[in-house]
C-alpha cells in the first residue's frame, strides 16, 4: 500500500481516537463536577468503547513488540507500527504522567466503567497523556501527507 494512503488512514484512526478521548475527557470532567450531561450520555459511551477496543488491539501489539524486540512486527502496517513504537518509548517517558501507561492497557477498561472519583481523576490522566501521544502521531502523518509546507 502507498506509504501516503497509509498516512492519510492513520491521520483519520487518529483524529477518530482523539474526538473519542475529548468526548469522554468532557463527559468525565462533567461527572466530577456533578453536572452529568445526560444528552449526551450516548457518545460518551460509544466513546468508551471504541477506546476500550483500541487499547486491547495496541495491548495485543505492544506486547508482541515488547517479546520480539529484535524481530520486525509483521502483519502492522508502517504507521500503526510507529504508533507501537511511540507507544513503547512513552512507557519509558517521565514525561507522561499516568501509571496506566505504564501498566498493561487492560488494567485501564476496568475504570471506563466506575463510578468512583478518583477513578475517574486517573482516567483523565491517562487520556491527556494518550491524547499527546496520539497528536504526536498525528502530528507525522501530517507531515507525510503534507509535506514540509
Amino acid at each position: 500500500m502507498n506509504p501516503q494512503w497509509l498516512a492519510v488512514q492513520s491521520f483519520q484512526d487518529s483524529q477518530n481516537l482523539l474526538f473519542a478521548i475529548n468526548t469522554l475527557s468532557i463527559h468525565t470532567k462533567l461527572e466530577i463536577a456533578g453536572r452529568p450531561d445526560k444528552k449526551r450520555a450516548k457518545a460518551a459511551a460509544k466513546a468508551k468503547e471504541d477506546l476500550i477496543s483500541f487499547l486491547k488491539e495496541l495491548e495485543e501489539m505492544v506486547q508482541r513488540a515488547e517479546e520480539v524486540d529484535t524481530l520486525p512486527m509483521l502483519g502492522i502496517d508502517p504507521r500503526r507500527r510507529q504508533l507501537v513504537k511511540n507507544f513503547i518509548a512513552a512507557k519509558r517517558n517521565y514525561r507522561f504522567h499516568s501509571p496506566f501507561l505504564r501498566d498493561k492497557l487492560s488494567r485501564v477498561a476496568p475504570l471506563f466503567h466506575s463510578d468512583k472519583e478518583a477513578d475517574f481523576k486517573a482516567i483523565l490522566l491517562f487520556l491527556e497523556d494518550l491524547r499527546t501521544l496520539l497528536e504526536e502521531h498525528l502530528e507525522n502523518d501530517t507531515e507525510q501527507i503534507l509535506g514540509e509546507i
